[in-house]
This record gives structure tokens, sequence and C-alpha cells, in this order.
């Protein structure tokens, strides 16, 4: 692929997909779109001679580090800008014989800032609050259910909300879980040991009848012991 303008925005659409997968736990879609278009876009960057490959490095840790800064160290956010000048100098650099379009880097810059200030920025805030489950309970203590198999990290549903969990134990979909502790935009979960509660007898009802019901089955074993 000869086309500077479209390895550039493969390039830049596999990097912002990436972001979205960490930022947002979903069904693996934004995933492997994140894959299909970094893989083209290695592939062609590794097919062109004119590739100068510290300016592809130089853009990929600038629109990484723009995103995904503040999600880490929040005082780190104003430093975050840096990112888009890294952006924008790795695309206008990135081949040494032909030119990618500085209106697609300025307006892919622009779509940079836009959907960090809009987009993520916002999601940070709401995950990085205390989100309260009931009315005075926190999120810590909460029960939920796995969405994705935690082996060790996947996703479950908290409070009617998708969150990155991790756990030391694989703990399969339809799982019960109880949240540990709150890192970031992630939760740290152990296997709910209370079947019994209300909590967890209206959670069952409200499972997706499509879901593995692995739990269901601990509770009827449960019930069958007593």
């Amino acid at each position: 692929m000869d086309n500077p303008n479209i390895t550039y925005l493969l390039l830049i659409v596999g990097l912002w997909a990436s972001v979205f997968g960490l930022y947002i736990p979903g069904t693996g879609v934004v995933e492997i779109l994140a894959a299909i278009a970094m893989g083209a876009a290695l592939l062609a960057l590794a097919a062109n001679p004119a590739t100068n490959w510290l300016f592809a490095v130089m853009l990929g840790v600038g629109v990484l580090s723009y995103l995904l800064l503040p999600l880490y160290r929040r005082e780190w956010a104003r430093f975050a800008l840096f990112g888009l000048v890294l952006q924008a100098i790795g695309g206008l650099f990135l081949f040494t014989e032909m030119l990618v379009s500085p209106v697609l880097i300025g307006v892919t810059v622009a779509i940079s800032f836009g959907i960090y200030q809009l987009v993520l920025l916002p999601f940070h805030r709401k995950q990085t609050s205390e989100p309260v489950v009931g009315d005075n309970e926190l999120l810590s203590g909460a029960f939920g259910y796995v969405v994705k198999p935690l082996d060790p990290v996947g996703t479950v549903n908290v409070n009617s909300e998708l969150w990155t969990a991790y756990s030391n134990e694989h703990l399969p979909s339809g799982e019960y879980v109880q949240v540990s502790a709150k890192e970031g935009l992630r939760l740290y979960v152990v296997r709910a040991k209370h079947k019994h509660s209300p909590q967890l007898a209206e959670m069952e009802e409200a499972m997706p009848p499509d879901l593995p019901l692995q739990a269901k089955a601990l509770r009827e074993d449960d019930d069958s012991l007593r």
C-alpha cells in the first residue's frame, strides 16, 4: 500500500480503537477493529521502503500518551498535550520520500483532542468518582456477575454497568462476584461467598438468559446441601 494517507489513517484508527478498548470494555468488537487496523498499518509500513520508523514510533507514543497518560496519573494530565505535538510531528515525517497530507494530520489531531475532551475525559471522571450502588452503599463490597471470563482480567457487571475487572482466580461467565477494591478504572473482585444474599437473588433474575449460568448451578448445589 503506497498511499501515505491511507497508511497514516489505518495507524491512527488502530491506536484510537486500542485506547477505546482499554477505557470501555465491551464485546470485543473494538479490540478486533484495533487489531485489524494496526495489523494492516504495520504491514503497509513494513512494505514501504520510505517508512521512517523513528517517526512512526513517535506518532504512536504521541497518540497513546495523550489519550492514556491522564488515566494512570491524574496530575500528569497537563503534560498530555505534548502527545498531540508528537502525533503531528510523527505524521509529517512518517515517510522520507512522500508526504502525509498536512490537512489530514491537522484533522486527526483535532479529532484526538475532541475524543479525549468530549468522550474519554467525561467517562474517566464518571468512572473514577465514587459510584453508588443503592442509596448509601459504595461500590466496594457490591455484588455483580462475570460477563467476560476473568483469566485473570475480564469484564463484570456491577450496578448495571460494565467494568474491567481482575481476580486472583479464574472466574467463568455467570459467576457471582463481590467487589473487593477499585483501582483506577478496574475492579478487583473475588468469588461471592454469600449465595443467598437478596442482592444476588435480584441479579439472578436480571441476568441475561444467554449468559452461561455457572453461578445458578452453584446456588442450586448449595441449596441441595441444606
